[in-house]
């Protein structure tokens, strides 16, 4: 499993607030108007950034092998 984001449904327009809630610090962002970026290697899909979304952008996929 990993985690994706969204383009259609996070709104860029502001810091993303799930990079606050994640344990690992695997969420960035370039700037406060740009797509946030899930860092695989650190990311423990945990899941806290899918609860904490308001917008609903970050989702779990199957990962390619």
């Amino acid at each position: 499993m990993k985690l994706i984001v969204d383009a259609k449904r996070c709104p860029q327009n502001h810091r993303c607030p799930a990079i606050a809630v994640c344990p690992k610090q695997a969420i960035s962002q370039k700037n406060a108007f740009s797509l946030p970026v899930i860092d695989d290697d650190k990311c423990i899909v945990c899941g806290k950034c899918i609860r904490y979304c308001p917008m609903g952008a970050f989702s779990k996929v199957e990962s390619a092998q």
